[in-house]
């Protein structure tokens, strides 16, 4: 009966340790965020997407696909070339003669928190309060709604406004000229009018202005997003 007491006990005591370090192993990419600033941006783009002295981070995890391997990289790069790892010789091949640093005295759990923290930066998790979409690369539509069909109401009133302006003043001008007993000309029917050359000219230069402010509208409003794939 003892000894089952004391079998039962340590098999509680080992799950109770098995449970402990599955919640402290949780990662933090807060503080690997910390670490990656410390000891990995000189070398690396902050975006993780983007070659630069180093390569761009972002999916190594998945590259590599053992974490044993990735981390014993991370502490000893030169190692893991020297033994012949193949991921560590085309890194090698690639990168080289640049020698990655080492870091020998980075923990387990610091270094899952600096891949915690480049995986959330890579696929725009980080940062983003709970329940928040992450960005997918697909364009939004800014264009302004409810504007193309005002403008053109706007250029009809316009246009209304100069044929009336146009007859008045045109009457006018009569009325002055049979005053004063000169010749007049007969007065021109409203087709004649909207189909003359002045008439013609405005509608066309409204009509250019108002295309391209159009355009210049539509053409801020279209989303324009790379979707670079990390090497």
């Amino acid at each position: 009966m003892i000894y089952k007491i004391f079998r039962y006990s340590n098999l509680s005591l080992v799950l109770l340790l098995c449970l402990s370090t599955t919640v402290w192993s949780q990662a933090n990419p807060d503080a690997g965020k910390s670490l990656f600033q410390n000891n990995c941006a000189a070398c690396h783009a902050k975006d993780m997407k983007t070659k630069s002295t180093g390569p761009a981070l972002a999916g190594a995890q998945e590259r590599w696909a053992n974490d044993a391997d990735l981390y014993a990289w991370i502490r000893n790069s030169q190692a893991m070339i020297a033994k012949g790892h193949p991921i560590a010789t085309e890194l090698w091949k690639t990168w080289g003669p640049t020698v990655m640093t080492a870091f020998p005295n980075l923990t387990d759990a610091q270094i899952g928190d600096v891949l915690a923290y480049i995986n959330g930066t890579a696929d725009g998790s980080y940062g983003k309060p709970a329940g928040a979409p992450v960005a997918t690369g697909i364009p939004v539509d800014t264009k302004p709604k409810g504007i193309s069909w005002v403008w053109w109401v706007l250029l009809g009133v316009l246009v209304v406004m100069a044929a009336i302006l146009s007859r008045l003043i045109g009457g006018l001008n009569r009325l002055a000229k049979i005053q004063a007993g000169e010749a007049v000309e007969e007065s021109r029917s409203l087709w004649q009018f909207l189909s003359s050359k002045g008439m013609v000219t405005t509608l066309i230069v409204l009509g250019v202005v108002l295309a391209g402010y159009t355009t210049v509208i539509n053409g801020i409003g279209c989303g324009r997003q790379q979707n670079d794939q990390p090497y």
